[in-house]
């Protein structure tokens, strides 16, 4: 329960506990004492910085006093109380425990809190950055024509779909509406913010006797086409790919016919080994008598964006895991999503965090472990670790990651500025996400920034290893 300090006379003390310590400071600048939310740690932030947590609805930064007071490094324990103190704006105090308001304590003051905290962390915001769809730096620079496709599995084979058409990819939940005589395909209606998206097999749109049951681990793939919505359930994802235009080939008339209304549109090459996806069309999916009959079934919904003002309402994230952690990159600045390669070239001499240059059709491109970058502890989650490609301005890199987990269409209303930390590592994140109703915050990446800092980490550690050498 949180304990208001609002009508605290000037003498009260705030006293509270770190380690076997006591110490007390001005009541008048504690806002509220909260139990611990859920913490995000800010890899390469100060030292004495926790990580952010989601506060009334604002990512407020979280000191541990223990490293602030003590200068202790160990991994903060998440576990006690945070005082909310006016510091410039709201900075959240991890402490083992409040103990009492009082204006006469035997505690230590700190009266030189301010300065400690000025020290260990600068609190201060970035101004807003105006972003829309056509923003230079989002856009990749590619020179020969291609089509990014979403992969996914059904029946264990490989589909596609136009990745302008998807609007995000969400974890299938129990919250079905099922509806009478409805077709074979349609597995009813889910609720999706303040809309209804009609849910259907894509499978049984395809024609195929897929045997898999549907269950929670099921993702959904939420597809647009002309301002309307469904929601399709695949077995699995894959990745995201990019293929040349001489690397689609469409499919003969004779071949569209029979089962599944003819919704694969082409056949697509990916890679040396010449995998074959094929591609549906979304335009045909939606001609579909079963999914025609869910949109006109499906009477009380409303399309999620009706207004161009709507539209900018939402942006579109990569969302990807390292450790226990999540973070995003605007899915418009992925070129693209692969497996990582068994065949890296190593580039002697160069950091650790540099796996080496993969060849990405015909351009050599550089395989950045940001795992290694991050600080991210070891991960079971090795064996999905996929490479994102980011293109932007001429630059071109892979980021490895343990997994990417989804594409999420995220509200302007849901996205905030992220505090200004007094690392200057920490730049690559912009912005910060609340996603769920818990208080969960990703935090969001400038893909500019991940470019331009990479390449800096790179000089920084090739100039390091030479100094080393040359004193050694």
């Amino acid at each position: 329960m949180a304990i208001s300090t609002s009508k605290v006379d000037a003498d009260r003390r705030l006293v509270f506990q770190v380690g076997v310590r006591s110490y007390e400071i001005d009541a008048r600048q504690v806002l509220e004492v909260v139990r611990i939310p859920p913490i995000t740690r800010v890899p390469h932030g100060p030292q004495a910085l926790a990580g952010i947590a989601n506060l009334r609805g604002k990512p407020v930064p979280i000191l541990s006093m223990d490293r602030v007071l003590n200068d202790v490094c160990d991994a903060t324990s998440h576990a006690g109380k945070i005082i909310v103190y006016d510091h410039g704006g709201p900075v959240g105090l991890l402490v083992n425990e409040v103990l009492q308001l009082s204006a006469d304590t035997q505690a230590s003051p700190l009266k030189e809190l301010n300065s400690l905290l000025d020290t260990a962390f600068k609190v201060a915001r970035r101004a807003p950055v105006e972003r829309t769809k056509s923003a230079a730096h989002d856009v990749a620079v590619v020179t020969v024509k291609q089509t990014a496709l979403l992969s996914f599995r059904v029946a264990g084979q490989l589909y596609g779909l136009p990745l302008d058409h998807i609007r995000e990819i969400v974890p299938l939940t129990r919250d079905i509406s099922l509806i009478t005589d409805a077709a074979a395909a349609v597995i009813g209606f889910i609720p999706l913010r303040d809309s209804v998206l009609p849910l259907l097999s894509l499978a049984s749109l395809l024609g195929i006797d897929d045997k898999k049951a549907i269950g929670e681990s099921s993702p959904i793939i939420v597809v647009e086409q002309d301002r309307e919505m469904i929601g399709l359930v695949v077995d699995e994802m894959d990745v995201i790919c990019r293929l040349r235009d001489d690397a689609i080939d469409r499919v003969p008339n004779l071949l569209q016919r029979g089962r599944g209304d003819a919704q694969i549109e082409a056949i697509g090459r990916i890679g040396e080994d010449v995998r074959l996806i094929s591609i549906l069309s979304s335009e045909k999916l939606f001609g579909h008598h079963a999914v025609t009959q869910a949109i006109d079934q499906n009477s009380e919904a409303k399309p999620m964006e009706t207004t161009g003002e709507q539209e900018n309402a939402f942006e579109r994230f990569l969302i990807f895991q390292l450790g226990d952690e999540s973070y995003g990159l605007p899915i418009r600045s992925v070129d693209e999503v692969a497996g990582v390669p068994k065949d890296v070239t190593r580039m002697p001499g160069a950091p650790d965090f540099v796996m080496g240059v993969i060849n990405l059709r015909g351009r050599a491109v550089p395989l950045i472990d940001q795992r290694t970058r991050f600080d991210t502890p070891s991960s079971t989650r090795a064996a999905k670790a996929r490479a994102i490609i980011v293109n932007l301005g001429g630059l071109q890199a892979g980021f490895v990651v343990d997994s990417v987990t989804e594409v999420k269409a995220i509200s302007s209303a849901a996205l905030s500025a992220a505090p200004e930390f007094s690392s200057k590592r920490t730049d690559i994140f912009d912005r910060i996400a609340q996603i769920d109703s818990d208080g969960r915050m990703i935090l969001l990446i400038d893909p500019k920034e991940l470019l331009t800092r990479a390449e800096r980490d790179i000089v920084e550690a090739i100039r390091d290893e030479k100094t080393k050498a040359a004193g050694s």
